[in-house]
This record gives C-alpha cells, structure tokens and sequence, in this order.
C-alpha cells in the first residue's frame, strides 16, 4: 500500500491517500483543497473509490463536496452514529465558516465496527473508537491505522465538544492498546507514531 500525507486546510488537518497495485485508491478525511488532493490522485495515477471519514468534524470533511464533483463514482462513508454531523453544519461546527455556503453533506453511507471495504488487493476493516465525537471510527488496513483525532502522538483527541465523551474515550482507547502486533498510525493531525510507542509512552493508553 502506497500512503500519500497531504495536510489540508488551516489547522493542518492530514489527508491521507493510500493506493493499491491495481491503483485504486481510498481517501481519508479530505478536510480542504480538494484541487491538491486531486491533483495528487492525477499525479499517481490513482483512482479513489472510496472516500472514509474518520469523523464528522468541519477540519476532516471541508474538501468532500468538491472531491465528489471531481470524481462523480467516489462513494462517501462515515461511522453510522457521525452521519448526523455531515447532515447539520452547527453539529459539525461547519457553520463557522459564514460563507452563504450550504455545507450539508447528504446521502454518506455509514459504517461500524465489523465492516469492510475492498479497494484493490487492500481490505479496509472498520474499528468503532468513539469519544472524540459519538460516531468516530478508526480504518485498520494491514498494519496501518488511520485514526483521525482518536489517537495522536503522545496526546489524544478533545473530547469537550459536540458528541464527546472521555470516558467513552477511554473505551476506545483501550481497545486500540489491546490490538494484537505493532501497526503504524497516521493521525489526523501532526506526525505519525506506532502503535507500540503509544503504548510505551502515551499517557492515555498506559493507564
């Protein structure tokens, strides 16, 4: 699997790619400029099929609208209990931005935790990690974790907003240290970290 970092927007939210040999592809959390991330998709020759929201927070779904206009046969998934986000601007703090725009996001389908997708010779697994908002999901994909604002480098996500919920947090956490095996995890903010250092030295999943 070929992952591509591309931070997005004002808050540097990251993007990510990630083709198969076939050169199919999937998206994560396209948060902004979706003229860059499909320019990247043009670059290397892939073709998204899916695009797979972490979560339904403005900074992780900016970019959706225009991505799906740029290519019409992309399909949209989102954790079941986060699809309300997409469909009410003020519950995923989309209403910020005051522009006259509608960012309503409608029709997504939704995930939980079990499913999985196919994009090539890849298969995406769905892990429900709820906390950070009610509907959050990290994607597992052989030894890879996209966990959105789940899971950072030493730290973890908020959970004092719309849908979160620390203890629910811990939950989820606990179930990310309980993995078996050590897998790379690609947040969706600041750099990318193990699974095993995470155990080792993040607070939150020590104890």
């Amino acid at each position: 699997m070929k992952v591509i970092i591309a931070p997005v927007g004002t808050l540097g939210t990251n993007c990510y790619i990630a083709g198969s040999e076939s050169g199919d592809a999937f998206v994560v959390d396209p948060g902004a400029q979706p003229e860059k991330l499909a320019g990247i998709l043009k670059e290397q020759n892939l073709t998204p099929k899916y695009i797979l929201l972490t979560h339904g927070h403005y900074d992780h779904i900016g970019g959706v609208k225009g991505l799906m206009e740029k290519f019409p046969d992309i399909t949209l998934y989102i954790g079941e209990n986060d699809k309300e986000m997409l469909e009410d601007a003020s519950k995923s703090y989309a209403n910020r931005w005051d522009d006259g725009e509608d960012h309503r996001i409608l029709g997504a389908q939704t995930l939980k935790e079990g499913d999985t997708l196919e994009v090539g010779n890849l298969t995406v697994s769905v892990l429900d990690t709820p906390g950070h908002t009610k509907g959050g999901v990290c994607y597992l994909c052989g030894d890879v974790i996209f966990s959105g604002d789940t899971l950072f480098r030493g730290d973890i996500g908020r959970c004092d907003l719309y849908g979160g919920n620390f203890d629910v947090m811990k939950q989820s956490l606990a179930k990310l240290a309980a993995l078996e095996g050590d897998y790379t995890v690609y947040p969706g903010h600041e750099q990318s970290t193990t699974l095993d250092y995470e155990r080792a030295y993040n607070p939150y999943l020590r104890g």
